[in-house]
């Protein structure tokens, strides 16, 4: 089906877009902060995909694509590091806003370091393959960070993370193939799907797919989620210092 990436990029961000003017979430509020830090995360994850793309890790099926390419990437994945940090982001926002769940700093500390050993562990175990060494390495740095500095918010992105696995699990089911009916909940890496928009080469990931999504893929969308979070706490924290420093008596 051609048009199908578009779609479920289209579908991922239209709710969280029509609710970002909700009185109580205000998001479109915050656009500016999300932007900068959009923009940021999507130049990195650009140039990681544009190589990795190049390399044959990854690929897109072009019948489900509309044609334009741009750098080597199609325009539906330029599209999804927009769409999809955006919903995110939202999501996060909208869970601070509510208040819905919150950890306490312990468990969000013991979170983050048992994360990090872990992608420590796939970092020395899996050197050889790329895309779990890539994405273990670059998420056991950001992982670091955070545990030496210890934001505020680390729990809330836990919270968040948490709460978009399901939505990730459709959405990225349905990029990579997804056949509820066809495969056990945990497998080894399917080579013979034939509905994916997007296509791996098994021997640079770990090869063991929760139904058709590479587990590789859930460390990949902490790191884009985390990296969208952080920044947008930051700029966000920044303009409000900036106000404050403006309307102060001098």
């Amino acid at each position: 089906m051609p048009g199908l990436y578009l779609l479920i990029n289209l579908g991922v961000v239209s709710i969280p877009l029509a609710f970002s003017w909700h009185g109580r979430l205000r998001f479109v509020d915050r656009w500016s902060d999300f932007a900068r830090a959009c923009l940021i995360v999507l130049s990195g994850f650009v140039i990681w995909d544009i190589i990795f793309t190049s390399l044959g890790i990854w690929g897109f099926d072009d019948r489900f694509l509309l044609g334009p390419v741009l750098a080597g990437l199609p325009i539906e994945e330029w599209m999804f590091f927009v769409c999809i940090p955006y919903a995110c982001v939202f999501t996060y926002h909208s869970l601070t806003k509510v208040a819905v769940l919150r950890i306490p700093d312990p468990l969000s500390i013991t979170l983050t370091a048992a994360a990090l050993a872990s992608c420590i562990a796939l970092t020395v175990l899996f050197s050889e393959r790329l895309y779990t060494f890539t994405a273990s390495l670059l998420t056991a740095l950001y992982l670091a960070a955070a545990l030496i500095r210890r934001p505020d918010w680390m729990g809330r992105l836990w919270v968040s993370f948490a709460v978009l696995i399901i939505p990730f699990v459709i959405t990225n089911g349905i990029l990579t193939g997804i056949r509820f009916w066809d495969y056990p909940l945990v497998n080894r890496a399917v080579d013979a799907i034939s509905n994916h928009v997007v296509w791996y080469e098994n021997s640079e990931n770990l090869s063991v797919r929760l139904l058709s999504i590479p587990f590789d893929d859930f460390i990949y969308a902490f790191l884009l989620i985390g990296l969208n979070v952080a920044l947008f706490e930051y700029f966000g924290r920044s303009r409000e210092r900036d106000k404050a420093l403006m309307s102060s008596p001098s």
